[in-house]
């Protein structure tokens, strides 16, 4: 028995497969869903969801959102998403190389710290999807 993935963003569905199982980035920490899984709704954090297509294991970039399971069906309603190969690592490491140089210099507020953080941890996730 298969799951059914649906992953959708507010501009596009990225994916609509049959698959072997899914693995996301929870708000809670990751978690996996295979055949049979009990129905779930939970929070997306930003990181890789992957997912196992005739055996080939395939991944995405998710920048939030929620996932529900439902009777073998997963749907991620991400708020982001790409597919690594829309991502260009070398912009990345540029972008990456700037969060950088910005922390290292930062005498702002805590606000400002968390939203560097956060491109940062965007920019790691990114490049690692690109490969």
């Amino acid at each position: 028995m298969a799951l059914t993935l649906r992953l959708i963003t507010p501009t596009r569905q990225l994916v609509e497969a049959e698959v072997e199982q899914v693995v996301a980035p929870g708000a809670a920490g990751q978690f996996g869903v295979l055949p049979e899984h009990v129905t779930f709704l939970g929070e997306l954090d930003l990181g890789l969801l992957t997912y196992v297509e005739h055996g080939t294991a395939k991944r995405v970039v998710v920048h939030g959102g929620y996932a529900e399971v439902v009777d073998n069906v997963v749907t991620i309603l991400a708020d982001e998403a790409e597919l690594p190969e829309e991502i260009d690592a070398t912009t990345v490491r540029e972008e990456l190389a700037d969060v950088e140089h910005q922390l290292a210099t930062i005498v702002g507020e805590p606000a400002e710290v968390d939203a560097l953080l956060r491109e940062r941890r965007r920019a790691h996730v990114r490049l690692a999807a690109a490969g």
